[in-house]
């Protein structure tokens, strides 16, 4: 092999997008939007909180709940995924004050903090995550009991 065939390759590793639902900032405010404007009462439940997250990132759930929204029963099984990173993210928005956790005799709730009313209405008046927003209207207010009718024990 003489010089001029010689052929010399290098390999440069680039970034790789995070994609946009699995963004910390994204998904901190999925949660808060969740509990501030699909929850009654301002509080959730986690049954409730990954029902809501499924119905936000999920296009094929959300259609089949808002089919059993608007006829009152489900033609088939809603069982919605349960996503660990909503469980850190919750934590993370615990930690940055904007949730509070709440012990009830039926186990654990979150509400949100002055600080994440701020932050929800912060996100409202910048126009930021105007998309969420849409869903969230969509979605309108889910009670526990509903979330129990739906799904069942599954979850």
């Amino acid at each position: 092999m003489t010089t001029a065939e010689r052929i010399e390759l290098e390999f440069h590793q680039r970034p790789v997008d995070v994609p946009a639902d699995l963004r910390l900032y994204r998904r901190l405010a999925m949660v808060c939007i969740s509990v501030s404007e699909c929850c009654r009462a301002g509080s959730a439940a986690f049954k409730q909180l990954h029902f809501i997250n499924s119905l936000f990132i999920n296009d094929d759930f959300r259609a089949q709940y808002m089919e059993y929204r608007s006829v009152r029963h489900a033609p088939r099984v809603l069982a919605p995924s349960v996503d660990p990173y909503l469980n850190r993210c919750v934590n993370y928005a615990i930690g940055a004050g904007l949730l509070d956790q709440k012990d009830i005799q039926r186990g654990f709730k979150v509400e949100l903090t002055d600080k994440g009313k701020d932050f929800v209405k912060a996100l409202r008046s910048e126009q930021l995550t105007l998309d969420i927003f849409a869903l969230a209207r969509q979605i309108g207010k889910i009670s526990e009991s509903e979330v129990q009718t739906v799904v069942g024990e599954g979850l």
